[in-house]
């Protein structure tokens, strides 16, 4: 009886084992088909990406009919570089040419001055240097005389035949001539310079343009005695006419450097030109509340300066524009005065504009408020467009 419990012990250690066993490597397995599994990327969890919208769109522009409601500012032309022409000298004048509004080019005669005693100097100083060409000649002559006779001087000394106080003469006779000759010439150059100075003075006696332009003043008539330095003329180059006018305060920020505006010559007629802001004064003008601004007259213009002219300037708002009955939502109120939401592209992105409908002519309406020149609306646009929709646009 002692050895059946002493087997049952042993059958119950072996059955204990055996399930420990099992139990070990059903937990192996079931680890090892985890780790085998594969992974869902965390990309998938993401939602997805924002849809890009594709949409036309339309460049609105100005009513052309809306020149009459710009603002007017009045402006006057004047050449930026404008020469002044001095007398150089004193004396009466014999001869005028230039001409108030004529045009000339650069060196061209304007007047003339008496010049006649500047003749006589100039045939005074020819003469003058004739002369001192004869003297040198003369000199030149006397000075080969001079050196032949010391050299034969020379050779009778050495023979005997002479005494050395000839030699000495000679020697003396011979330098005296070349410090003549060296006078001579010294005089006949200050002779030739003052000749220049005449030939000088007498183009001074004519008056010529500096530049090329149109004389905008004449100071002087035919007969008129004037000094040194007085004004004579005024030449203005048009290739540079500039544009200064002031603006009000309040519509200040209407212009910005390099935007192109109008002219008229009155308030009633077309834009005749154009004009390019250069630049805006530092300092408004606190009198008349109003900024300062000058342009520069751009591309072909029949313009003279002192000519007064009106600047175009839209008003605020840019004024009115048209844009096709296809721009607005489906359910548009299109009656005046009624305001309705557009689309405008900006960028990759659109963003909603409120306009009010002016008029409505056909397929066409009329706004004449929240819109601005350039700006791209959309046409067409889709259902369910917000503000903010990233958007491709497809040009016509």
């Amino acid at each position: 009886m002692t050895n059946n419990k002493i087997q049952s012990s042993k059958y119950e250690v072996q059955t204990t084992s055996i399930l420990l066993f099992l139990l070990l490597v059903t937990l192996l397995l079931a680890g090892c088909s985890a780790q085998s599994q594969t992974r869902v990327p965390e990309n998938n969890k993401t939602g997805a990406l924002t849809p890009v919208v594709v949409v036309h769109v339309f460049d609105v522009q100005p009513d052309p009919n809306l020149t009459n409601g710009d603002l007017l500012i009045p402006a006057a032309l004047s050449a930026e570089d404008t020469a002044i022409v001095l007398a150089e000298l004193e004396g009466r004048i014999v001869n005028v040419i230039g001409e108030e509004g004529s045009r000339v080019a650069k060196g061209e005669i304007l007047a003339q001055f008496n010049d006649e005693a500047q003749r006589s100097q100039l045939r005074q100083a020819e003469l003058d240097i004739s002369r001192l060409k004869v003297e040198a000649q003369q000199i030149q002559g006397l000075v080969k005389l001079n050196r032949s006779e010391l050299d034969r001087e020379v050779l009778l000394a050495r023979q005997g035949l002479v005494s050395k106080g000839e030699v000495e003469r000679a020697q003396y006779k011979l330098e005296q001539s070349v410090q003549e000759q060296e006078k001579t010439r010294l005089t006949t150059e200050s002779a030739i310079a003052k000749l220049e100075v005449v030939k000088l003075e007498m183009e001074k006696s004519i008056v010529r343009a500096p530049v090329a332009g149109v004389v905008t003043r004449r100071y002087i008539a035919l007969g008129t005695n004037v000094a040194r330095n007085d004004k004579l003329f005024e030449v203005a180059q048009l290739s540079r006419i500039e544009l200064r006018f002031r603006i009000p305060q309040t519509s200040g920020s209407l212009l910005e450097c390099g935007q192109v505006f109008g002219l008229s010559t009155d308030d009633q007629g077309g834009v005749i030109a154009k004009a390019r802001v250069r630049r805006r004064d530092p300092i408004a003008d606190p009198i008349s509340n109003t900024f300062g601004f000058v342009a520069d007259i751009v591309g072909p213009a029949n313009l003279m300066p002192g000519l007064t002219v009106y600047v175009h300037l839209p008003r605020a708002g840019d004024g009115n524009f048209w844009l096709p009955l296809a721009a607005f939502p489906t359910g548009s109120d299109f009656k005046t005065g009624a305001s309705n939401t557009v689309f405008i592209v900006k960028g990759e992105r659109v963003s909603s504009r409120g306009v009010v409908v002016k008029a409505i002519d056909g397929d066409q309406v009329e706004v004449e408020s929240g819109l601005g020149k350039g700006d791209r609306v959309v046409v067409a646009p889709p259902v369910g467009l917000r503000d903010g929709d990233h958007v491709t646009v497809i040009e016509p």
